[in-house]
């Protein structure tokens, strides 16, 4: 019964919510909603609130993240704008709600892939369900792979598909990613395979985990990736992921 209380412990998904406006009034109300919400829906949250876009954005340069982000448009130091696209910028897996007075900002809003946009004078009606959606999409995020690194430093939730490639550097585990990014993480290889789902990774050699799902061609000992990126590894470890390849790309096609 103990070993089923603590399995069941250790997969609860806790998120991380940031609520970025410089009036306090609405501060106080989004933390009062999310939290009821949370509550009534045993959803598990670590909230924090910024009423100064400086401090939110020197946190992200210094790597802090979140699951998703509460932000005002209109704001001193730097608007919401301008704070969605440093997000865009560290992560693809946040989810981004736009909270304003204003309507005149939707167009320029909907085409930087926000996830929703709420005027402040229909809040009321309207926020229960957008974190309807919100902690449903977090869920998904969830269910389709993601790798978190997590330590006192920054919080970073990667997507597993935009991972390309995973290598060993001194102590550090480097993450290849989508866009030219990288992240790195001081663990193992092995440690981090067993924090990822293992369907699409295939470990290389001893220095090296490839995602399957962004291979593109195999020629001789050296294989092609997305984005440009190139590995070698040896002609018995080539035929192994051609092996794999074949069984992965026939469980996909």
């Amino acid at each position: 019964m103990l070993n089923k209380c603590l399995e069941r412990k250790k997969r609860e998904i806790v998120y991380r919510v940031a609520v970025c406006d410089d009036q306090k009034a609405y501060l106080d109300i989004i933390e009062g909603k999310l939290n009821r919400y949370c509550s009534d829906h045993k959803i598990s949250i670590i909230l924090k609130l910024y009423n100064d876009s400086q401090l939110l954005v020197e946190e992200l340069e210094e790597g802090k993240q979140f699951d998703a982000y509460i932000l005002d448009i209109e704001m001193n130091k730097h608007s919401g704008i301008e704070v969605a696209e440093i997000i865009g910028n560290h992560s693809a897996a946040a989810c981004i709600v736009f909270l304003t007075a204003f309507s005149n900002y939707a167009i320029e809003a909907c085409g930087m892939n926000i996830f929703r946009y709420v005027l402040k004078e229909k809040l009321e009606k309207s926020f229960p369900q957008i974190l309807d959606e919100m902690f449903h999409r977090l869920s998904w995020l969830e269910n389709q792979g993601t790798y978190t690194i997590i330590n006192q430093r920054k919080y970073v939730k990667l997507l597993q598909r935009d991972i390309i490639y995973i290598y060993k550097e001194q102590k550090n585990i480097v993450f290849v990613l989508n866009g030219g990014k990288k992240e790195q993480e001081r663990a193992t290889l092995q440690e981090v395979y067993k924090k990822l789902n293992g369907k699409e990774l295939f470990f290389l050699d001893r220095g090296i985990i490839l995602n399957l799902f962004h291979v593109e061609k195999i020629e001789e000992q050296k294989v092609f990736m997305k984005d440009g990126h190139s590995v070698v590894s040896s002609l018995p470890r080539i035929s192994e992921l051609k092996r794999f390849l074949s069984l992965y790309w026939g469980e996909i096609i």
